[in-house]
């Protein structure tokens, strides 16, 4: 079995001549500071992800925070940046020379998922175009190969002469191509989306057909009346890792590494005794939601100190608070990996999920499948620093989690039912040796707790302070879109004001 994304690191990559010279300097395009207009953002972005097969040249900036992910690539590279404004100024700096040649759509329509899928299947140089900005390749000698618009959502996947990677499938919506395509480019994947909906579309199967059981991955998002589960459920029963959520995410070929060097584990230097003596008091460990979610850490989650509540709140330090993390960012984004890592106070700590690798419903894989996903959630998790994975499924049987607790590197799972995360109202029990935890309550409105309801609830547990059973310990799940650190914060302190509570880390 290979590691998710491997096969970008060893794509079919074009040759030196066909994408000019390898360039010592790195260019920003700055559309922070400069308007650039979407089809040059798009035709800027898949050729980016070309150039990064060999050796990453350009990315595309749109606002500070992409930036601050390529300052920490550039960093350990001694690379120098150079502020660039155009297309024109694009090619001109990196030519795309050798028989460069563009393939034309229009955005919104299928005919962008066609034309991104086009380029990604392509060895050499296929530049991705609209008619709003092909005279500017044609300028540079740059002709046209194939005229795309007009073709049908299924024009790729079912084209004989396109090849795609079979473990990595890009889902995003040809209304907003800039995100995911350098990735897409980069990686030779098939992009896809259609109606996006995973339940009712003719396009899903065919386009999830086409990847490795056991050994693929989906990113982006989906559409449709609920695209999160059916998409994940979707993916899950093909036999690919789930989803991992990044529709707004951009540069993430640029930022992958390159393959050729080992990545260090990270490590979280977390000490905790093996035993924990009973303290009379009931434990409790805040969980927040949705650090799967890439597109978002890579925005507004971890936007300048004080820029929101989350990881980037004043108060982040002040109680401890488990943060769910997708593990492979370390692998796919590693700047970012480490950038946010290095900000990590003793209060901080990352557990993988949902659901590991990817987000996934465990319960809808088959047995090879589910063995297959619980070894390289293993892998992405010992890289990342991390011990214990929350599981989201959309049936939560404790049971049924043997093989991610059959591995080494994981050492607990915190398991949410998708219909609400706390349905198994902190039931514990042991698989293997090791600890299932359910949520106890949410911090979550509308529709659950707020944060003087949860203390109330807490504080009404029977048997509260009796630590040889489950009745002594509640994990609760922070629902990040309603609640944030200053909401944690506040509860912990109510909790210890009432003095029968040890707020801890999830390792502890």
């Amino acid at each position: 079995q290979s590691h998710l994304f491997e096969s970008c690191f060893s794509s079919t990559s074009a040759t030196p001549s066909s994408s000019g010279a390898i360039n010592e300097s790195f260019y920003y395009v700055r559309g922070d500071e400069k308007e650039i207009g979407a089809a040059d953002q798009m035709t800027i972005a898949a050729y980016s992800g070309f150039l990064s097969r060999e050796q990453a040249s350009l990315a595309l900036i749109g606002k500070a925070e992409d930036k601050v992910w390529l300052d920490a690539m550039l960093s350990e590279t001694n690379r120098p940046s150079v502020d660039i404004y155009t297309l024109e100024d694009v090619l001109t700096k990196v030519p795309c020379t050798s028989g460069c040649k563009y393939v034309l759509c229009e955005i919104g329509e299928h005919s962008t998922s066609a034309a991104l899928s086009f380029a990604a299947a392509s060895a050499d140089a296929v530049l991705v175009a609209t008619q709003d900005n092909k005279d500017v390749l044609e300028k540079y000698g740059i002709t046209l190969l194939k005229d795309l618009r007009g073709v049908d959502a299924d024009w790729a996947v079912t084209n004989p002469d396109l090849t795609f990677n079979s473990h990595v499938s890009v889902l995003q919506q040809p209304g907003a191509p800039v995100p995911l395509a350098d990735l897409s480019v980069r990686c030779g994947a098939l992009t896809w989306f259609g109606d996006g909906d995973c339940k009712t579309s003719t396009l899903a199967p065919k386009a999830l057909g086409l990847l490795e059981s056991g050994d693929s991955i989906v990113i982006g998002w989906g559409g449709g009346d609920d695209p999160e589960w059916d998409c994940v459920h979707a993916s899950t029963v093909q036999g690919a890792m789930g989803v991992i959520a990044a529709d707004f995410a951009v540069n993430l070929g640029i930022l992958m590494r390159d393959g050729t060097t080992t990545l260090p584990p990270f490590t979280q230097n977390i000490s905790y005794p093996d035993v924990r003596e009973p303290t009379g008091k009931h434990t409790v460990s805040f969980v927040m939601s949705d650090g799967d979610n890439v597109q978002w850490v890579l925005n507004d989650w971890s936007s300048p100190t004080g820029g929101n509540d989350w990881w980037s709140s004043e108060q982040r330090g002040q109680v401890k608070i488990g943060w769910t993390f997708n593990p492979t960012l370390a692998t796919i984004a590693e700047p970012v990996f480490k950038t946010i890592f290095g900000g990590k106070t003793e209060n901080d700590e990352f557990i993988a999920g949902p659901s590991g690798a990817g987000y996934s419903f465990p319960n809808d894989f088959t047995d090879t499948a589910f063995d297959a996903f619980s070894k390289e959630t293993a892998f992405q998790m010992s890289a990342a620093g991390q011990r214990i994975v929350n599981v989201l499924a959309d049936e939560g049987k404790i049971e049924e989690m043997g093989p991610l607790l059959e591995q080494d590197g994981i050492d607990a799972v915190f398991l949410y039912e998708y219909n609400g995360y706390s349905e198994l109202e902190g039931k514990l029990d042991f698989v293997n040796g090791k600890p299932v935890i359910g949520g106890r309550f949410n911090l979550w409105t509308p529709g659950f707790y707020d944060v003087d309801s949860l203390v109330q609830a807490l504080k009404d547990l029977p048997n509260l302070t009796d630590s040889s059973t489950s009745d002594g310990y509640s994990v609760i799940p922070v629902h990040a879109w309603s609640h944030n650190v200053t909401d944690v914060v506040r509860a912990a302190a109510m909790l210890e004001e009432d003095g029968r509570f040890d707020v801890v880390l999830p390792s502890e």
